[in-house]
């Protein structure tokens, strides 16, 4: 089962340090990270995969690959419009789309 310590730097910040065990190895390994919300990410990758840290690894990898959704790319869009449209951007949120036929 992967643990997580906090690390304070000379400057007063903190770090926080994943340790787990390698399940080829059995030796223990460790790396530190920025946030407290990263470390707790990886441990729980750690322990859902059998402390496999290549697995862990290429889950954190493909998740911060993911294409956006399409919810993101439309409000990207209106977010561009708006800027363009001037002094009433409202105009554009309330356009209605035409019906199908």
């Amino acid at each position: 089962m992967a643990s997580i310590r906090k690390r304070s730097k000379k400057d007063g910040s903190a770090s926080y340090m994943v340790l787990w065990r390698d399940p080829k190895s059995r030796e223990q390994q460790g790396l530190t990270v920025a946030s407290l919300t990263e470390a707790v990410t990886l441990k729980r990758l750690l322990d859902a995969n059998g402390q496999s840290f290549e697995i862990a690894q290429h889950a954190i990898l493909t998740n911060e690959k993911r294409p956006p959704t399409v919810a993101e790319v439309i409000q990207e869009h209106i977010d561009l419009l708006v800027r363009r449209a001037g002094p009433n951007p409202r105009r554009i949120r309330q356009h209605r789309p035409a019906r199908w036929c």
